[in-house]
């Protein structure tokens, strides 16, 4: 079992002591490194950077001949700077742990478990597509009496019959009508099913992608090296539906139509009219074969960079405070027009690479038309038709013109639709390779008992007991060797330790976030109500107040009175907020985030915990960004409602209101208990000495 590394490396340690002005490394996502003197040599640099910081397939755009210093911990995403650049202008390098992306066995398989989930149950991405082919066959027939129009046009003008070429021209107005309107409502249904499509794959992913812990395994700790799976759901499901849609329009029907058309050519032009054509057919379906395998290839990676290109502007709009203050608006340009840069290889490299696919399509299409007057010459100078006179002649000509192009149409659409199945592919690969990512962590989390405790790990009175608990990082570093403490209700317990040691490491653990090497934590029978966490940063929802404050079981906000959200609003301090807000049940476009402060975002967690009233509170820096009084009120109010707070901090003054502190030493999982002071020492903080703490005899790992 694997897990994400939460001690810094060195690299990380000093980056993190930089004060460089117009430094952004906090902000962007990778640290700075010199600038090189040039705009090429910038942008050189930078993708070679990438090549440790970034998800593995976006490494196929970074320079091979480079003198990497590389880290070995799985679980970080830092690298040494690269000193410096051998050939600038190197291509396309594959990662060496990742296959190449083409239509092959895994392809069908992904694309097959798409199709199920699309067809499921007779969904209505099924009905709409039996509907289509309905349509289509309807559509055809139509289409076929229309081909059929310009030979009879030839029949009575060298004929010359006035009537009835009149009664032909509002024959054929209406025909042509109908046409275009079976078109149209091909049309119609391809896009219902391109949006029916689109609902029923994200409705899926939302089902796998946002289970219990797995949503926080694949986003934060990179174990599948999926990269950017918000963009994979939200854009390349639709760009996957599209592409579908495009080659469901044109090739539905079409096994049933190179069957008729073959048939209606062999009567016209005898064997040598389909057998030219399939030979044509044959050469040019190996022949785009060929060609798309590799587009597959770059697609995959040109949508890798644009997950990256997005997820960097994405971070400049978060922090952009935090970017103006330290004056980094140059380096985040920068950082914007390198990212941009790499983006535009990988489109390039797909440009290219789609160009020879273009060229046999419209040669294809070109050809076709020439090797109809070649089926036509062939009965015609054989003299299987000079019993016919002129006007006959005229009309098999046309015939033979129509069947055999509209055979040899039926086939160039496929090699046409070339493009779009790259795409397909394409997304088909990034689409597939989250399916399975979440397969196998979904896997792996039935297997920490802490997920879904047994009955051996559910406790029957109210405590939180870790027995013999042990963990470590992704590389195999111990945080914490043989972890046993019992959080009883009634004792507030302080996790403190040097950055780095493992605090927040043991919360995760308790959540289930983290798998153990060793040991078993056991939970109160009802920990899903009895244990609330509360993270340094809050997490508020869109939505009215009144949703925020029971999040996340928005279902319930019905039932909340105007009254009790008043009074827990005054618990923690945000009786102001009632005034803010136009009412309690008013939805704001406008982000939470933007509307409250920091310490009041803060302070809303608290307003959430004060409605709930649970057993335990774990608490990761949740009052970080409060004044002091304020956090002394937070504290208070925990006290007054009888809940046990576990609290991570660095502010030794909250100890006044805890009676117990885990020491985590970060030295081969080192950790000890103490007991401290508690309430007693309540009304005199302002005397409150840390060293006054003195150690129970408590073994020392």
């Amino acid at each position: 079992m694997t897990m994400y590394r939460l001690v810094p490396t060195e690299d990380e340690a000093r980056d993190e002591d930089r004060t460089e002005t117009g430094s952004i490394h906090s902000q962007n996502g990778y640290h700075p490194h010199p600038q090189p003197s040039t705009p090429r040599t910038r942008i050189q640099s930078f993708m070679l950077s990438l090549k440790n910081r970034l998800p593995s397939f976006l490494r196929s755009s970074i320079p091979s001949s480079t003198s990497f210093n590389s880290s070995a911990s799985w679980g970080s995403r830092t690298t040494a700077v690269p000193r410096h650049v051998t050939n600038p202008g190197a291509g396309f390098v594959k990662p060496k742990d990742k296959r190449e992306y083409k239509l092959d066995s895994l392809f069908f398989k992904r694309f097959i478990r798409i199709l199920e989930v699309l067809f499921a149950n007779r969904s209505m991405v099924f009905w709409l597509y039996i509907s289509m082919i309905l349509f289509c066959c309807l559509n055809e027939g139509i289409v076929y009496y229309v081909g059929l129009i310009p030979s009879r046009y030839y029949k009575v003008l060298v004929d010359k019959e006035k009537s009835a070429f009149f009664q032909l021209l509002g024959t054929s107005l209406f025909t042509v009508f109908l046409a275009g309107f079976g078109k149209s409502g091909i049309f119609l249904l391809g896009s219902l099913l391109a949006m029916e499509g689109r609902k029923t794959l994200t409705l899926y992913f939302h089902r796998i992608y946002l289970r219990p812990k797995l949503f926080y395994r694949i986003t934060m700790m990179h174990e599948e090296d999926v990269d950017n799976p918000d963009q994979r759901i939200t854009q390349d499901i639709d760009k996957l539906m599209e592409s579908l849609k495009r080659m469901v329009e044109e090739l539905i029907i079409i096994p049933l139509l190179i069957i008729f058309y073959t048939y209606q050519c062999w009567l016209l032009a005898g064997y040598t009219g389909p057998l030219f054509i399939y030979g044509y057919f044959i050469i040019s379906a190996i022949t785009s074969r060929i060609l798309i395998n590799p587009i597959v290839d770059a697609i995959f990676y040109k949508e890798s960079a644009e997950g990256y290109f997005r997820f960097l502007h994405v971070r400049f709009r978060q922090c952009a405070e935090s970017i103006t203050f330290s004056r980094g608006e140059a380096e985040a340009k920068n950082s914007a027009d390198e990212s941009l840069e790499v983006l535009m290889v990988n489109q390039l490299n797909v440009i290219y690479k789609e160009l020879p696919l273009q060229f046999l399509q419209q040669s294809v299409s070109y050809f076709g038309s020439i090797l109809s007057y070649v089926i036509i010459a062939i009965p015609i100078f054989m003299g299987d038709y000079d019993h016919l006179p002129p006007s006959d002649i005229t009309v098999v000509i046309s015939k033979i013109s129509f069947v055999s192009m509209y055979l040899t149409y039926q086939f160039s659409k496929i090699i046409k639709c070339g493009t779009d199945f790259s795409d397909v592919a394409g997304y088909t690969s990034r689409l597939g390779q989250l399916m399975e990512a979440l397969d196998n962590l979904n896997t792996e989390m039935e297997n920490i008992a802490i997920d879904f405790p047994h009955e051996e790990s559910v406790s029957s009175d109210s405590t939180i007991r870790f027995e013999d608990v042990s963990f470590n990082t992704p590389s195999g570093e111990l945080i914490v060797s043989d972890f046993t403490y019992t959080f009883e209700v009634g004792t507030n317990t302080m996790i403190v330790g040097s950055n780095g040691t493992g605090k927040t490491s043991i919360l995760r653990v308790m959540g289930g976030l983290w798998p153990m090497s060793r040991g078993q934590v056991i939970l109160p029978q009802q920990y899903r109500k009895d244990l609330i966490f509360l993270p340094q940063t809050p997490y508020l929802t869109y939505g009215t107040l009144r949703e925020q404050l029971v999040y996340p079981h928005k279902d319930t906000a019905a039932t909340v009175s105007d009254a009790e959200i008043i009074r827990v609003l005054k618990l923690a301090r945000l009786e102001h907020i009632a005034e803010m807000v136009q009412d309690f049940d008013f939805t704001y476009t406008l982000d939470w985030t933007k509307m409250l402060s920091p310490g009041e975002q803060q302070k809303m967690a608290f307003a959430r915990l004060f409605y709930a009233r649970p057993v335990f509170a774990v608490l990761d820096e949740a009052t970080s960004s409060m004044d002091n009084d304020s956090e002394i009120e937070m504290f208070n109010q925990c006290r007054l409602l009888n809940i046990t707070c576990i609290t991570v901090c660095h502010n030794v003054g909250l100890a006044r209101f805890h009676q117990r502190q885990i020491r985590l030493n970060g030295t081969d999982g080192g950790w000890s208990t103490s007991e401290i002071s508690g309430p007693s020492n309540v009304e005199s903080h302002d005397d409150y000495d840390d060293g006054g703490q003195e150690e129970e005899d408590a073994p020392t790992f």
